[in-house]
């Protein structure tokens, strides 16, 4: 993390984050617009993640030798191969969800579910594909410059969550009045809900060893929302810690959720105090 291939990307992503909602700000762009266009960039940057990826792996079956030290389980090539996307890289990131969030925005037409979504994406976009870009949890693969920039699966990573942070600003931009309360709390409340289903997520498709019907380790593991391992590389050995992060970061994240929306409320009463100045004295 923070090495000189990671630090460069981030100055790239702040450009484009910074390049991008001034255009769409001086263009005066609709919502719907800039919606459409970001989920079709969006999923074209998943079909990349895919055929990056994946890999074609032969299939193998048991086979049971037995050596000086008795029997011994071996894996035999079958002569069959067959692609594979290591579960880790399933849309199941916060950040990946943002594309089921985006085609509800737009193909939604009831408003009220529709400003629900909105109002989902804005802190999210924001705070999520912020801390993607600064915790980009795939620079522990490359250890060169050369190797960030040679890498579709870099490229498709950084530009993707530059792309969510610039949605979720020009959101909050074009939107005319501040964020309800409801909209706040309901907003929280799909967050921690999803988060806690990611409890269930990572168990089921990580990979347990097993003695006499008692787990005793995990041979393959997944950590999506990072409820499971935290981003920092703390290592938690017991029980107590692990609900001790889970409290932490809870907390720490709805306090960044109310201080955006803080913000946010505060800048749309001052643009609204600057558009009352401007106005001619009848």
């Amino acid at each position: 993390m923070f090495s000189s291939g990671h630090l460069i990307w981030i100055g790239i992503s702040v450009v484009l984050i910074a390049g991008g909602f001034a255009a769409c700000v001086k263009r005066k762009l609709s919502v719907d617009l800039v919606l459409k266009v970001c989920f079709a960039l969006g999923i074209c940057s998943e079909v990349v993640k895919v055929f990056s990826c994946a890999k074609i792996l032969p299939m193998v079956e048991p086979v049971i030798t037995v050596g000086a030290e008795g029997p011994v389980m071996e894996y035999a090539a079958t002569g069959q191969y067959t692609p594979y996307i290591e579960m880790a890289h399933m849309p199941l990131e916060l950040c990946s969800l943002q594309l089921v969030f985006m085609a509800c925005a737009i193909w939604l037409k009831d408003s009220k579910w529709k400003d629900r979504f909105l109002a989902l994406m804005f802190p999210t976009g924001v705070i999520g594909g912020f801390m993607g870009v600064m915790m980009a949890y795939i620079t522990s693969d490359y250890t060169t410059v050369r190797s960030y920039f040679v890498s579709p699966r870099v490229w498709q990573y950084f530009l993707f969550h530059a792309m969510v942070v610039m949605l979720a600003l020009y959101i909050g931009y074009a939107r005319k009045e501040a964020f309800s309360r409801k909209e706040i709390f309901n907003s929280i409340l799909a967050i921690v809900s999803m988060d806690a289903l990611s409890f269930y997520v990572n168990s089921m498709l990580s990979q347990p060893v097993y003695i006499n019907e008692t787990p005793v380790g995990l041979v393959y593991r997944v950590n999506f929302f990072s409820s499971y391992v935290n981003p920092l590389g703390l290592v938690l050995t017991e029980k107590w810690q692990w609900i001790a992060y889970l409290m932490i970061r809870m907390v720490l994240a709805i306090c960044l959720i109310l201080l955006l929306f803080f913000v946010h409320r505060m800048m749309k009463s001052m643009r609204s105090a600057s558009k009352k100045d401007k106005q001619p004295a009848e």
